[in-house]
């Protein structure tokens, strides 16, 4: 009988979690899904079963409703739900770039200074915490459809049985930070049948970059320009039109905010001057902008900043946002790769940002109805008196594959310089109690010749004694860290002595700072919200120590002390060979989703607050990249002057720091920052081993290989994990011979340097014009090296190299 009543409550449970729906096949026809009210709770899901007439498919299918996350006060938003149909995930777009969300636009503005989406990028869609259905109508933030949701289901039906899931998106951790049990509330839930089409199934044409690989004269496509009257320029690639237009707001007198368009080479707004100057690199497919701001005010003034590029001709299926080519993007902050890139049928053009202010503010933007590309910079402004220049522009590449303007970019930026490797991390009291021989045999076999202290500080052996820690800050400096300076100081000595030649770097992060009583030690030096509380700083029980978030610059006290005494401690103290500089670079990353804020405590001279309703300024504040500029150069310096190596994690985010030469890398494969492996291609192509392959249970040197092949697919030269992992490898393999490179040309699945050139697509290789003679590695489908030939290459500077789709090769020149 027990076993009678469990089998029915199951059978309960299982109808309540599932409904069964017909679809009617109708224009202006529609099925509910449920009762108002209707919930999700945290941690679970809900399914239906709908059953889609063929009819239905001509038409457009569109799910409906209003949803709310159940929370006292409408204090804000957050994760809600995931959707899924037929087990896809119901995205922003569909990926053909069609708008799935049909009644609102993605982005609202919150609280005048940060953009949300309502799409969010790990695939959920943010709802609204609110106690009812009624007490966001009128608020400003998210605007009167707060509540609503309309999403083009079509091109996921297919005629027959489908299946609907919701699933809460929320977990366990947010609810305690939001004080919310998180229940999702759904009203006017229901399928609406309406007259068609719906959006375009299927997936846009790419173009296949596996085929052999084959050198060209110029990545890029001529262009011509002509001005119109009402203030555009008018732009041809290879017979496609487009017109390029610039808005800068000014304060109106209505109290509202204006627009004025360029017109010419001077504009004269409320309070300053704007004077352009373009150089047309035609031929070459540039067209090079600057623009430089003079204030005649005695106030500051604040100026946003709008440039569109309006494309002639179809619609685009494809748009590139700083390497990520994600359909779901119609906005994005991308300073360490700044710029938005429509590739079109023979040709692609871009819109770039090159300064510091304008690489650190802008958002990029494709409206996919107006075929319109964008640079935008709402927090853009002048102190009295002073001027500033944006440089910005156009680049028209000869083809639609992105590393046309990759490459167009690297030959305006950077000088090349040569990146010494193989580079890896290293943990004190792993490395002394390793076995010499066994530690030189790794060493060698992976051609390891940069070893970083991996970070933060954590010394195991104080935890052992039961004493929790974690070093960030001038805390590494300090008496309580003494003895595990001198551990990774003989650490350092162990590895140079089995290995000589190689460089020991120690850690450092300076957007960080650990121990206690952070605010009162270093108070002036605090990341720092409008309202002046820190944007970080609480105590993790972890480490038994506060941890706070710092903007440090020449003048404040986190700023002097780290100036003042990491260079000596480092060098001289520890006998370090330089600095490993971690997350040395951010973005200001106030668009889509935050990675950043604003600092209010840190004004950096161009950074400002500006009404989104009046144009006028509200206060000055920073971007804390800018901010904390001088400071970095200076401490960048301190090492470089002496001679030291020093090699940071992530590519630069302003052009000051991309005219440095030093290596640096990205972190990849990591869910909650997607696309990092794209930001190298402006710097140094370099990429440390995926999040997701050293984090995995049970790693394997096959999963290593692979992700080696993945970074070089899409140009990367590799960065080991951690010395932890060299039992793995049982062989040479195709990052051992990636170093030392001067990077000068980038493709899918290839780095040309001016050593040599990696590569896992066969084809046509070489230096144009250089008869030079060397060696051809080539690497079996394990990544064993297998042959290596002995090659001449013909008076053109090419030979050209055959091998399996699963093999690899790297090509040395002779001295």
């Amino acid at each position: 009988m027990r076993r009678a009543i469990i089998f029915v409550l199951a059978l309960i449970a299982c109808l309540a979690a599932h409904g069964q729906v017909q679809l009617p096949s109708q224009a202006g026809e529609s099925v509910s899904l449920a009762e108002d009210d209707f919930q999700v709770k945290l941690e679970t899901s809900h399914e239906w079963s709908v059953t889609v007439p063929e009819a239905a498919l001509d038409r457009q299918v569109v799910l409906v409703f209003r949803a709310r996350i159940d929370n006292p006060s409408p204090m804000g938003s957050s994760n809600g739900v995931f959707i899924d149909v037929n087990g896809e995930r119901l995205s922003l777009s569909t990926p053909r770039r069609q708008l799935r969300l049909l009644n609102k636009p993605n982005f609202f503005d919150w609280r005048g200074m940060y953009r949300f989406g309502w799409y969010l990028p790990a695939g959920e869609w943010r709802l609204s915490y609110a106690p009812d259905f009624e007490i966001l109508l009128d608020r400003e933030s998210q605007g009167p459809a707060a509540y609503e949701f309309e999403f083009d289901l079509t091109d996921l039906l297919v005629a027959g049985e489908n299946t609907l899931t919701f699933r809460h998106a929320a977990n366990a951790k947010i609810a305690a930070n939001a004080g919310s049990d998180m229940t999702l509330y759904f009203r006017d839930l229901r399928l609406d049948v309406r007259e068609g089409p719906g959006v375009l199934a299927g997936e846009p044409e790419r173009p296949d970059y596996t085929v052999p690989f084959e050198p060209r004269q110029s990545r890029a496509a001529p262009i011509s320009v002509s001005r119109t009257g009402d203030g555009t320029s008018t732009i041809q690639v290879r017979g496609q039109r487009c017109e390029l237009s610039s808005r800068f707001s000014v304060p109106g007198n209505d109290g509202s905010i204006q627009w004025l368009t360029m017109h010419g080479d001077r504009l004269e707004g409320h309070g300053w001057t704007l004077r352009r100057k373009v150089q047309r690199k035609l031929a070459r497919g540039r067209l090079l902008i600057s623009d430089t701001f003079t204030s005649t005010s005695d106030e500051p003034v604040g100026i946003r900043v709008r440039h569109e590029l309006k494309l002639d001709g179809g619609r685009v299926e494809v748009v590139n946002f700083g390497g990520r080519a994600d359909s779901d993007i119609t906005e994005l902050n991308r300073a360490p790769a700044p710029w938005v890139f429509v590739p079109r049928e023979d040709h692609g053009i871009a819109l770039v940002a090159e300064d510091d202010v304008l690489r650190q503010h802008a958002s990029f933007t494709y409206d996919d109805p107006a075929r319109t590309a964008g640079i935008s910079d709402d927090w853009f402004g002048l102190r009295p008196g002073e001027s500033y220049t944006m440089t910005w522009g156009v680049y028209a590449t000869d083809t639609g594959n992105v590393f046309d303007l990759v490459n167009m970019i690297r030959e305006d930026w950077l000088e090349p310089f040569a990146l010494q490797g193989g580079i890896n991390f290293f943990q004190p009291h792993a490395i002394l109690a390793y076995d010499d021989d066994a530690l030189r045999e790794h060493l060698e076999m992976l051609n390891i010749n940069v070893m970083m202290l991996q970070g933060g500080w954590y010394d195991r052996k104080l935890v052992a004694e039961g004493t929790k820690n974690v070093g960030h800050g001038p805390i590494v400096m300090s008496d309580f860290y003494a003895d595990y300076r001198a551990r990774v100081k003989a650490a350092c000595e162990k590895i140079r002595r089995v290995r000589p030649g190689v460089k020991c770097l120690v850690y450092l992060d300076t957007w960080i700072v650990a121990g206690h009583d952070l605010a009162e030690k270093w108070g002036d030096s605090l990341w720092t919200r409008k309202d002046g509380r820190p944007v970080q700083c609480s105590y993790a029980e972890t480490w038994d120590s506060e941890m706070a978030m710092i903007v440090p610059t020449l003048d404040n006290s986190v700023g002097r002390a780290l100036l003042e005494g990491i260079p000596g401690v480092y060098l001289d103290e520890m006998g370090a060979d330089g600095l490993y500089w971690d997350e040395m670079s951010w973005a200001f990353g106030v668009v889509g989703w935050l990675s950043s804020s604003p600092d209010y405590a840190h004004p950096d001279g161009h950074t400002f607050e500006i009404d989104q309703t009046t144009g006028k300024v509200v206060v000055e504040c920073g971007a804390p990249e800018l901010a904390t500029l001088p400071f970095k150069q200076a401490l960048l310096h301190a090492f470089l002057d002496r001679g030291a190596t020093v090699v940071a994690n992530t590519t630069p985010t302003t052009q000051t720091e991309t005219r440095e030469q030093i290596i640096r890398f990205n972190e990849t494969s990591i869910a909650h920052h997607p696309g990092t492996i794209y930001k190298s291609w402006t710097y140094t192509p370099v990429s440390y081993a995926g999040s997701a392959v050293y984090h995995a249970p049970g790693v394997t040197e096959e999963m290593f290989l692979a992700d080696i092949r993945d970074k070089v697919w899409n140009a990367n030269l590799y960065l080991f994990s951690s010395h932890i992992f060299y039992p793995l490898f049982t062989h040479e393999n195709l990052a051992t011979y990636q170093y030392p490179i001067t990077p000068i040309e980038l493709d899918w699945g290839v780095i040309i340097g001016r050593e040599r050139i990696v590569t896992i697509r066969p084809g046509t290789f070489g230096w144009r014009g250089e008869r030079w003679s060397g060696q051809v590695i080539y690497f079996d489908e394990d990544q064993r090296p297998s042959v290596t030939k002995d090659v001449t290459s013909g008076d053109d500077g090419f030979i050209t190299i055959d091998f399996a789709p699963d093999e690899a090769a790297v090509i040395i020149r002779n001295p």
